[in-house]
């Protein structure tokens, strides 16, 4: 019975809904059907009951043609190691794939999404700087990423800024890294995933308007993120100015990505 050997580990709101669903029409992938498992990061998730519920979320015997069978949980990558040092214990060195997108429009849109859950009061304008849910601190990609190489030195880090200029071509790079001559073509990641537009309309009619950062607050975010963007720089080699200068994802509206003729929100 094939456990997982391939894992987007991170971050939250930054395309690994979209990036899964991509990746899991692929021939050679199996993507569970369930997205955000929540498995490694359980204290006790090897006790045999939770462990057996796992595996009912893959195949029973490996499939034909099939070569990673991947799961994806964004919440994983934090900077505390526990969650890493579970895969490890279990799976060993797995494949590993973490999305970073620029850390002030994740926070607005972390905080939207808690928001649409009820967990925050809704505004039309968000001027909170909090950390509560984690939605500050899981934009400190660099302290995360040392913690995981450590320990999985084979995580292989990318940009949502990338996903958004080139989306075949960022689901075709994840494909390389994994050794695959891919398969998957522009229709197949053309799709519209975690649509807020949509969601918005389901929520009633307090919801006049999608959320915003408040000016102050965006400008606070930036220099709450300017050291950890700095260091996150020289782990990649990766020029991150634009994420120090300004918006680099289209704030709290739905983000879209021009794919044809066709638009994706990403």
């Amino acid at each position: 019975m094939p456990l997982p050997n391939f894992l987007i580990v991170g971050s939250q709101k930054s395309g690994t809904s979209w990036l899964h669903r991509s990746l899991g029409r692929s021939k050679h992938i199996f993507a569970s059907q369930v997205k955000e498992l929540n498995f490694f990061n359980q204290t006790d998730f090897d006790a045999p009951e939770k462990l057996a519920a796992f595996r009912e979320h893959f195949p029973k015997q490996d499939l034909p043609g099939v070569e990673y069978y991947l799961e994806s949980t964004p919440h994983y990558f934090r900077a505390r190691p526990t969650t890493a040092r579970n895969i490890r214990s279990l799976l060993g060195s797995p494949e590993m794939v973490a999305v970073f997108r620029h850390p002030v429009d994740r926070y607005e849109s972390a905080y939207i999404h808690h928001m649409m859950r009820g967990r925050f009061p809704y505004t039309p304008v968000i001027d909170e700087l909090t950390d509560e849910y984690s939605v500050l601190s899981l934009g400190r990609y660099a302290e995360a990423l040392e913690s995981w190489w450590s320990i999985h030195p084979q995580l292989k880090p990318m940009l949502y800024d990338d996903l958004l200029r080139d989306p075949l071509g960022f689901v075709t790079e994840v494909m390389d890294h994994l050794g695959l001559t891919s398969d998957i073509t522009m229709d197949d990641v053309t799709f519209r995933a975690n649509d807020k537009t949509r969601k918005k309309s389901r929520l009633g009619s307090e919801w006049e308007e999608m959320p915003s950062l408040d000016p102050g607050l965006r400008h606070r975010l930036q220099e709450e993120y300017a050291e950890d963007t700095r260091r996150l720089e020289d782990l990649l080699g990766r020029d991150l100015r634009a994420w120090q200068e300004g918006v680099a994802g289209g704030g709290g509206q739905p983000v879209t990505a021009t794919v044809g003729s066709r638009a994706q929100e990403l």
